[in-house]
């Protein structure tokens, strides 16, 4: 399986697979979400295809993060909640589940 098909069968086939024609592919009058990375960091060091780097490499942290036009993520920043606070939550969850 090589990157573009993964690439491909995650967006398009995706789309496919909920029955959605108005998502999966960046074209214009389909919804759209968008998502930066930067390639040249740490985790995607040694790949020499960036879409290769995505999909094969170890996980990397997106640069920015826009949903339907509006900022979510911005130089690797959450702006959308308050990252403490979940933090706090999923320790207070995870400390319920262990009792």
């Amino acid at each position: 399986l090589g990157a573009r098909e993964a690439l491909e069968i995650a967006t398009l086939g995706g789309a496919r697979v909920l029955g959605r024609s108005d998502i999966g592919a960046l074209v214009p009058g389909k919804r759209a979400d968008l998502v930066l990375w930067d390639v040249s960091e740490l985790p995607a060091a040694g790949q020499w295809d960036p879409v290769a780097a995505l999909i094969f490499c170890a996980p990397i942290r997106p640069r920015a993060v826009y949903v339907e036009g509006r900022a979510v993520v911005q130089d690797h920043h959450l702006l959308t909640a308050d990252t403490n606070r979940l933090n706090e939550q999923a320790r207070a969850a995870i400390a319920r589940l262990a009792d």
